[in-house]
């Protein structure tokens, strides 16, 4: 088996289909998506989710599948909506 990668995208809530139709194009089988909150580079992130709010975006494929979507989503969103992107290496055990 090739070595799989865990892709984590923290999101602005709003963009949730917009993000998961750019990862599913790039071929990925599935996600996991969930709402986050904390506080980071981009400011205070509350759990006040009908004023909006952000997700985690969980994809696992092999490595060159989560550096397209990486790209991707580099290109068309990292300018202007506060994303945060991290991979690291899993271990599947099923």
């Amino acid at each position: 088996m090739s070595d799989m990668v865990l892709l984590t995208i923290l999101s602005e809530a709003f963009l949730e289909d917009t993000l998961i139709n750019e990862i599913m194009a790039e071929g990925a089988k599935g996600y996991t998506i969930s709402e986050a909150r904390g506080r980071g580079t981009h400011g205070l992130r509350t759990g006040k989710w009908t004023a909006g709010g952000n997700i985690r975006i969980e994809v696992v494929g092999e490595a060159d599948l989560c550096q397209r979507i990486v790209a991707r989503l580099k290109a068309s969103y990292d300018r202007d909506y506060g994303l945060l992107m991290f991979t690291s290496r899993v271990d599947l055990q099923n």
